[in-house]
């Protein structure tokens, strides 16, 4: 036997041990042997033999994150293999490759690698490799933002996978759509196919690419405001990252982990997790945008709790590296990161300082439309509607296409979030804290209305004096609420204060300082007196709105307060008296929360004494022409005294308005908005591109009852619009007056006792 036979065999044996060792995912083991062995091979000889050794180790280097040596060894197989020409195993090699490269952040060299790869793969006839080629090369364009690139690829391999019948391929590549859905905004879609591959995954055993389903699905969730869904995917991911023993993976886990905190208020656990997650990516590769991207969300939690100097430094960090990699999602959410720090915690900024937050505004959102990411560019445009550095316009705008993206998306939540900035803009400021609001008095406040159940409620109110009986408001968000506290304090105690503080919106770390009040040294950071939010509201009115949301213990303090009219400030040791009357209100059942154990059940019961429900718009549509033509004679669409055209009311009155009043206020700005770019006279047709028709008949249904039930409601509609004008009716509808008189007498429609008569 020849030296050559001898070398060939004993790399065949090498070859055949570290397989195993990989294949058991020892990969300390099979660095170990080859440590052992290189002596013994003749890399020199230029064997694939020995090419295919050092593609096992540079296998092993990379899954234990030693990029440096993972590449060495991985140029040296393909030097190797190039030997013995195209061949299966170098296209493997091109594979390994291109994922070393692409984790170390070189991406148009990765490309270039799986571009290789896929040729090799093509030329040798083999599908499954090409698929899996295929499938990495959209992974790459999914990475550097080149979306449509992605899709255009993704198809191709799974048009192969399916022909192949290759389950596994088609679960990673479900896991892949979803994935790009998820950043384009898709979020249904993105889940259909994450579930898909979650359940692919589970049947085929595949701890990784399920825990990876897992965290993906689990960031859809977190995404969408899901927040207790998203946790029980990243519990389920938690449990698969130990045995699959992945830093990187687990590195992404805890970078998740730390924006579900701070987007649920727990800015310390976040601090941890993200802190810790930075150092494991820094372990790995400190250059790399895995370290990056905790950067970024770690800048992210500093903004939120006012730590501006710390922000900028990560965020200045991270951006230089997200630049190196091209990576524009990363990129246009630094940028914004870096335009709130310029503003945060300044009342007032230099014109040098308002240019340069509102360049990097701007330039944010420019990264995000070339990048196609509308979720984060959504994020931004909040962020800068909700900037002094823009006018009210030029903010509205911002604000109306988040609102837009949101409400395509089906976040309702969100969409709830962006209607309140739009209506507290230029009103109360856009705080999440409400400061205490002195009201003068305010003769000319009320509450339009042409309902007969909300008239009866404004009867009573004046009666309601007595500071020992709150007043709970019930209804959906939108419908008034707040400003039926802020009629009923103009009524009681117009020349106290009034302040309003949205519990929901306070993260529960910081509500009860801000209701109680705390003395210097109270707590970490307490380096003064603060006054109470309820010791502000003294000899006033004070409205806790979405109380359902408040903590479980500061219910107990608050029915302490009701009972002894007296608060103590956190860190204090005297009680202070209190003289207010306090309004409640929520959108949710306090009565199923009492049930479910949520909410207190002698709380609800103090509350609940004097109880109001405001029903949403669309049972009350009497007032939308009178709400119309209010907030457009306030925004300068309507002069006082001209009539409200009946063709823009009918638009109005055929909405179904699930955000109630605040949807209504909304779009009448957005009419204003739009106004200045169409002539005089069109905003019936701007209010037709901006309002979609809805089409509520149950299919349950006959086709006569359905009819008549559409017949009623565009008669209804009219009449609404037309104020009662029978001959207007006739003309919008298209019909003879007659025939109008013969309808409303039929359906029993009658306005007798309204407003619009």
């Amino acid at each position: 036997m020849t030296r050559h036979d001898e070398d060939k065999m004993f790399c065949v044996s090498v070859v055949s041990h570290m397989r195993a060792l990989l294949a058991k995912r020892d990969f300390v083991g099979a660095v170990e042997c080859y440590e052992a062995s290189r002596g013994q091979i003749d890399t020199e000889a230029g064997t694939p033999d020995a090419g295919e050794v050092s593609h096992l180790v540079a296998q092993a280097f990379a899954s234990l994150t030693n990029y440096a040596a993972a590449l060495k060894a991985a140029r040296t197989a393909q030097a190797l293999m190039t030997t013995a020409g195209d061949s299966r195993a170098l296209a493997e090699v091109f594979i390994t490759l291109g994922v070393i490269l692409r984790d170390r952040g070189e991406l148009v060299e990765a490309q270039k690698a799986y571009r290789d790869a896929e040729s090799i793969f093509r030329r040798h006839d083999c599908p499954e490799g090409q698929c899996r080629a295929l499938n990495h090369l959209a992974g790459l364009c999914f990475r550097r933002t080149d979306y449509r690139n992605a899709l255009t690829i993704l198809m191709d391999a799974v048009e192969i996978a399916k022909q192949l019948d290759d389950r596994q391929k088609l679960a990673f590549m479900m896991g892949n759509i979803g994935r790009l859905q998820t950043f384009t905004g898709d979020f249904t879609q993105a889940e259909k196919h994450l579930k898909i591959n979650v359940e692919l995954s589970g049947e085929l055993d595949d701890d990784l690419e399920t825990m990876r389903a897992h965290l993906s699905l689990g960031y859809v969730y977190l995404q969408m405001a899901e927040y207790a869904q998203a946790e029980t995917q990243f519990e389920k991911a938690q449990g698969l990252v130990v045995v699959v023993n992945s830093p990187r993976d687990e590195v992404i886990l805890m970078t998740y982990l730390g924006e579900l905190q701070y987007r649920t208020g727990k800015y310390d656990e976040s601090q941890v997790m993200l802190k810790k997650a930075l150092e494991r990516a820094e372990l790995i590769d400190s250059g790399s945008t895995l370290a990056g991207r905790v950067m970024r969300h770690l800048a992210e939690l500093y903004v939120r709790i006012g730590e501006t100097r710390l922000a900028q430094r990560l965020a200045a960090k991270a951006t230089g590296i997200m630049e190196l990699a091209d990576n524009r999602v990363e990129l246009g959410a630094l940028k914004k990161l870096l335009a709130q720090v310029t503003v945060a915690g300044k009342r007032k900024l230099s014109e040098q300082k308002t240019r340069e937050a509102r360049n990097l505004f701007r330039r944010a959102i420019d990264i995000h439309d070339e990048s196609g990411v509308r979720w984060e560019k959504a994020e931004t445009l909040v962020a800068a509607g909700s900037s002094i550095v823009f006018d009210e316009r030029t903010r509205l705008t911002y604000l109306f296409r988040a609102e837009e993206f949101y409400a395509r998306s089906g976040l309702r939540s969100k969409v709830e979030l962006v209607s309140r900035l739009i209506s507290e803009l230029g009103k109360f400021g856009l705080g999440a804290v409400a400061s205490p609001i002195q009201t003068p008095a305010q003769p000319e406040l009320d509450y339009l209305t042409n309902c007969a159940e909300i008239k009866q409620i404004k009867q009573q109110l004046p009666r309601l004096t007595r500071p020992d009986l709150p007043i709970l408001i019930t209804g959906e968000t939108g419908v008034g609420k707040d400003h039926l506290g802020r009629y009923f304090h103009s009524l009681v105690r117009p020349d106290g204060p009034y302040v309003a503080v949205n519990c929901a919106s306070v993260p529960e770390t910081l509500l009860e300082s801000e209701l109680f009040g705390y003395h210097k040294g109270a707590f970490t950071g307490a380096d003064g007196n603060k006054q109470g939010l309820f010791e502000a509201a003294n000899g006033g009115v004070f409205l806790l709105d979405e109380i359902g949301d408040m903590p479980l213990m500061l219910q107990a303090k608050l029915l302490g307060v009701l009972e002894s009219r007296k608060v103590t400030p956190l860190g204090g040791t005297s009680q202070i008296d209190i003289d207010i009357i306090l309004v409640a209100a929520t959108n949710q059942n306090l009565e199923e929360m009492v049930e479910q154990g949520r909410f207190r059940r002698d709380l609800y019961y103090r509350l609940s004494g004097i109880a109001y429900h405001l029903p949403p718009l669309r049972e009350r549509k009497e007032d939308i022409p009178l709400l119309l033509e209010y907030f457009m004679i306030r925004r300068g669409l309507l002069e006082v005294g001209d009539q409200l055209s009946p063709d823009l009311a009918q638009q109005f009155l055929a909405h179904d308005w699930p955000g109630n009043i605040r949807e209504l206020d909304n779009m009448v700005n957005r009419l204003e908005v739009m106004s200045q770019s169409v002539a005089e006279g069109d905003l019936h047709e701007v209010a037709r591109s901006i309002l979609a028709p809805e089409t509520p008949v149950a299919i349950s249904v006959g086709l006569f009852d359905r009819v008549e039930q559409f017949e009623r409601q565009l008669i209804t509609e009219a009449l609404l619009a037309a104020r009662g004008n029978k001959s207007e009716v006739a003309r919008m509808l298209g019909i003879h007056e007659a025939t109008v008189r013969t309808k409303l007498k039929r359906y029993g429609i009658s306005l007798e006792g309204s407003a619009l008569n």
